[in-house]
């Protein structure tokens, strides 16, 4: 080893001085290049910085719609899920009178001011719905018997009208699903067991509108199709568990229950709202109509 200190401070100097005057020279043209384009860069990143701004602010908007809009439909459903309705085609324009009065602490009067509307000047929204009806092609093979339940319902022959059309809104859906070949589910649409607790019926309906696609309906169709869902799996054809305990205890209940009504075991189901139900389970499925290009994936 030197024995001079010095002597290795220097060589190191000398060294370091070399390799500094190395990197100096390759490093030396970036420099010059960015001093000379500083400017011009920064103007880059003042307009691209201006430009995501505005994007972003672009995107604001729509996005704001599509929350209030979800807001929305969330309440209007919550408001006619409390009195085991749902939103249909026929009657969007009450949508918003029934939401208020819900969050205004009138459920009670909901169902009478949707039967009023339908009841009016001898039902005639109810009658001009049904012959729309006509001209979808999945409902065309049926009106006769529809129109059968339609006379049944506006003379109050409640248990003539719902077992007549109670199963057409399982047989209408059966159609739709064998056309457009859609796939079984394995578990329900809206009334499943993360959201209610447990999971509720997989329906035919279900298997329609699982296949359809999001753009295919506006936010009030999408309303009233979940909230059609949401009945139909937790309530028309769901089978509550320990079977025969179940059954004893609903069949002298109003409400609405397919497989109890069509078996013969429920009694007290013949009532104005049940058989406006019906009717406003199809006018959901109308929804899938083949002559206005709104098909199944």
């Amino acid at each position: 080893m030197n024995q001079n200190p010095f002597e290795d401070s220097a060589k190191l100097l000398t060294t370091l001085g070399e390799k500094t005057i190395a990197i100096s020279n390759i490093l030396q043209p970036y420099f010059v290049f960015f001093g000379k384009h500083f400017l011009a860069i920064q103007e880059s990143m003042a307009s691209f910085a201006q430009a995501m701004s505005q994007y972003t602010s672009a995107l604001q908007e729509p996005l704001l719609r599509i929350m209030v809009s979800e807001e929305k439909k969330q309440r209007t459903v919550k408001a006619f899920q409390e009195c085991d309705l749902w939103l249909a085609p026929s009657m969007l324009k009450l949508s918003d009178k029934i939401t208020q009065l819900y969050y205004e602490g009138k459920k009670q009067v909901i169902p009478s001011v949707i039967s009023r509307y339908y009841r009016n000047n001898n039902w005639s929204i109810l009658r001009n719905t049904v012959h729309y009806w006509g001209l979808n092609s999945y409902f065309a093979p049926r009106m006769n018997i529809i129109y059968d339940a339609l006379g049944a319902h506006v003379n109050g022959k409640y248990t003539l009208s719902i077992p007549t059309l109670l199963p057409h809104i399982e047989g209408i859906a059966s159609d739709i699903v064998k056309k457009h070949k859609i796939p079984k589910l394995k578990e329900p649409v809206i009334y499943t067991k993360a959201e209610y607790g447990m999971d509720g019926a997989v329906t035919q309906p279900s298997r329609v509108f699982s296949g359809v696609a999001i753009n295919a309906f506006s936010y009030e169709e999408w309303t009233a199709i979940e909230g059609l869902l949401y009945y139909l799996e937790g309530i028309l054809y769901f089978s509550p568990p320990g079977s025969r305990k179940g059954i004893n205890n609903q069949k002298n209940q109003p409400q609405l229950k397919r497989h109890l009504i069509l078996h013969g075991i429920q009694k007290k189901y013949a009532t104005s709202m049940n058989s406006l139900r019906c009717f406003l389970a199809l006018d959901v499925l109308s929804l899938i109509n083949e002559n206005k290009d709104k098909s199944t994936k």
